[in-house]
């Protein structure tokens, strides 16, 4: 007996596997060369892809010429895409940086460009009243708590039992599916 045809075996490895989704993150804002005000909220804005399972992420902020990190927000919901930080007592300088991750696993999603931060508020900062205020203040220190803890979100989990869906995929087809695949191996091996 002659093994499957390669055109049949891709298409039954292509209708097993999940639909594909962007994986995308970026900060579009703070740019480079922006410049946030200590006494003042700065808005952070974003964009990512859609159905990648991440709706939420840990804010960081970073400086590159200091070992530490001022912790911003854990589990930020990704939904709007915006967060004003308000800043106090920060300590200027032009080398500081945004990080947005999971801090559990450790997956990094995004790093912002480089932006600085200044001692005196200005009036023009941009901020966007529709979404949360974060405010951070203090000086880089790694044993920090977050500033702001938002609600835990799934972040891609799915509920667990036969109901829970991926939005295109059900549990129950990827088992049989499994299965299927799983006796066809068997039975190619016997034969």
């Amino acid at each position: 007996m002659q093994p499957l045809p390669t055109g049949l075996l891709t298409l039954l490895l292509a209708w097993c596997l999940p639909a594909v989704h962007a994986n995308y993150f970026i900060i579009q804002q703070p740019t480079a060369g922006t410049q946030w005000q200590n006494g003042a909220a700065n808005l952070v804005t974003w964009t990512k892809g859609v159905g990648d399972g991440v709706d939420g992420v840990d804010i960081e902020m970073s400086r590159l010429s200091m070992d530490g990190l001022i912790f911003v927000a854990k589990d930020a919901p990704t939904k709007p895409g915006a967060l004003n930080i308000f800043l106090q007592d920060i300590p200027p300088a032009d080398d500081y940086y945004l990080l947005f991750l999971n801090s559990t696993s450790g997956n990094m999603f995004a790093t912002s460009t480089k932006f600085s931060i200044g001692s005196q508020a200005n009036t023009s900062a941009t901020t966007d009243s529709s979404v949360a205020t974060v405010t951070v203040s203090g000086s880089p220190n790694p044993t920090a708590v977050f500033a702001t803890t938002f609600p835990p979100n799934a972040n891609g989990v799915l509920a667990p039992g036969w109901r829970a869906l991926d939005g295109t995929f059900p549990q129950l087809l990827a088992l049989l599916g499994t299965l299927v695949m799983c006796v066809l191996g068997g039975a190619l091996t016997l034969l």
